[in-house]
């Protein structure tokens, strides 16, 4: 690797030379400055970090502390969102994986912090809060899909009460008042707040909900979260009075619901309408017919962080909600005049 001195010698000047053109000073002349410039393109010299960090001069890197978000795969828009701010704002994004370790987290951030990062975001595959012990010093900061309850820094999150209510507007508007909600994990933030949107869009509407049609679709400490889900299916269809629409936690809970059905002799959505939550492409666009679902705002929520820490202007430090928007696709009809038996 070309050093300074390589790039003096070739250009046939001093080393102090060379140093106040990458400094930026003004005391060289156009010709000489032309000279140097044409000396480190031809050795590929390229100043490393820790000499710009000696002049004080800004590393042009960003540091996302990501806890198990790498290998989500319907969570790392969230890093396509960052990446994209860092790429439009010419910063170099170094992305840390914590495996859920709150040691590992603090030793990324001490280690994130002695390379002089410009800024750094704390990444989690889901909406839920979190704890920063450790000591960020003056670095600017946000959070993307969590929160801690000091408020200290912007926290970009996805209005998940809002999401809940656009997934019950949707069967609603159709027409359907038998609506079953199939929900995430007991205790998940989202969980509560999806349920609060639910309840408010049916109370809207002069819907009661039905208590035994609110259930958990998905269990915590199961090797399969969804172990349980035929079962709480078979609730909802075993009495004569069944919904009609079912809203379920995630699109890939609602892709097990819909077999589940089929296997029933049910059709999707002839006989029982379905939506989703995340638009995770993968599933929604590939079910025939696809998935009508909520879309988690992932990609918006990494910009937004982005931003933020880049350029602190553009947006106050904060409890910022993105709205989770509705995705019309071919799994919500009318409802039938008669349930199938």
């Amino acid at each position: 690797m070309a050093t300074i001195h390589d790039v003096a010698e070739k250009a046939g000047v001093s080393i102090k030379t060379v140093s106040r053109v990458l400094n930026g000073g003004t005391e060289v002349s156009e010709k000489t400055r032309t000279r140097i410039e044409q000396a480190m393109r031809a050795l590929e010299f390229t100043p490393s970090a820790a000499a710009r960090m000696l002049r004080g001069r800004p590393t042009g890197l960003v540091a996302v502390i990501a806890e198990q978000l790498t290998t989500t795969p319907d969570s790392t828009e969230i890093i396509k969102g960052i990446q994209q701010v860092c790429e439009q704002m010419g910063k170099v994004l170094l992305i840390g994986e914590t495996g859920g370790s709150a040691d590992v987290a603090e030793r990324l951030v001490a280690d994130m912090r002695e390379r002089r990062v410009e800024a750094m975001l704390f990444a989690t595959p889901f909406h839920r809060q979190v704890e920063l012990t450790a000591a960020l010093g003056g670095t600017p900061t946000a959070l993307a899909n969590c929160f801690e309850g000091a408020n200290r820094y912007l926290q970009a999150v996805p209005d998940d009460e809002g999401g809940g209510y656009a997934a019950a507007q949707i069967v609603l508007q159709a027409g359907h008042r038998k609506i079953a909600f199939l929900q995430l994990i007991p205790g998940m933030v989202a969980t509560g707040l999806r349920m609060r949107g639910v309840r408010r869009a049916l109370r809207e509407h002069g819907v009661t909900p039905n208590p035994a049609w609110l259930l958990h679709g998905a269990e915590a400490g199961e090797a399969d979260e969804f172990s349980h889900l035929a079962e709480s299916v078979g609730r909802l269809f075993d009495n004569a009075d069944r919904p009609t629409a079912i809203l379920c936690g995630n699109d890939k809970m609602a892709m097990r619901v819909i077999f589940i059905l089929q296997r029933r002799g049910l059709r999707v959505p002839a006989d029982v309408s379905i939506v989703g939550f995340d638009d995770f492409r993968l599933i929604s666009e590939a079910l025939d017919p696809g998935l009508t679902t909520v879309a988690l705002p992932y990609r918006e929520i990494g910009e937004l962080a982005g931003r933020h820490v880049l350029d602190p202007a553009t947006q106050p430090a904060a409890t910022v909600r993105v709205p989770c928007v509705p995705v019309i696709r071919g799994t919500v009809a009318a409802p039938p005049k008669k349930v199938k038996p």
